[in-house]
């Protein structure tokens, strides 16, 4: 097995939006949703820094956004190629024994 570097690990967490945003990817692990359902599931948790982190999954492509332009606008996101990938590994991580 070959060596992980760590370096490359942290900044690929980061671009992930921290811990909410591994929290989000698997709030949408199979299914389109709109923002403010997935805002109203993680009540319990910073608001702010879900949307911040909803925005980051945008903009390092682990997300796809589609908005209605309705008013308000309804704001929808889902899982990208790139994202969905991400998926096992937090299937792993849920199945651990800890």
């Amino acid at each position: 097995m070959r060596p992980i570097n760590e370096e490359k690990v942290i900044h690929n967490l980061g671009q992930l939006g921290d811990n909410y945003g591994l929290l989000v990817l698997a709030k949408l692990s199979n299914k389109e949703q709109e923002q403010r359902i997935i805002l109203s599931e993680l009540e319990h948790y910073n608001q702010h820094m879900i949307k911040q982190s909803l925005e980051l999954l945008v903009e390092n492509q682990f997300l796809q956004v589609r908005i209605e332009e309705i008013m308000p606008p309804n704001i929808y996101y889902k899982l990208t190629e790139q994202g969905a990938l991400l998926i096992p590994v937090l299937e792993q991580i849920e199945a651990l024994k800890i």
